[in-house]
């Protein structure tokens, strides 16, 4: 197991260190999304996603949705519902947007 906290202070502009413990991809309606559940060094899971739907009402994703997990599962599914929140088949003019921090 690593050391999180200890990796962070290799170098002095290292903010935080995560560990991936799963990738995962989804495919909604043919698009596929990736999923990454991440462990911090507290010990919780969270999720990334590659990208949000964005509604043709400019309806986005909830920025105050959890994203703290004690188990992979827990955090596998909050990914499912955070990336689904939005979206809605019969939206026209909706777009899925890129995550430009998600790293493949």
């Amino acid at each position: 197991m690593l050391n999180l906290s200890e990796l962070e202070n290799v170098h002095t502009d290292i903010e935080t260190v995560h560990e991936v413990v799963q990738c995962l991809k989804a495919r909604i309606d043919g698009f596929y999304i990736g999923i990454h559940i991440l462990k911090n060094r507290e010990g919780n899971y969270f999720y990334e996603l590659s990208h949000c739907y964005r509604g043709a009402d400019n309806a986005g994703p909830s920025v105050a949705m959890e994203n703290r997990f004690t188990t992979v599962d827990e955090a596998a599914r909050g990914a499912l519902q955070s990336a689904t929140m939005c979206y809605r088949r019969t939206d026209e003019g909706g777009s899925w947007l890129r995550n430009d921090s998600f790293v493949q």
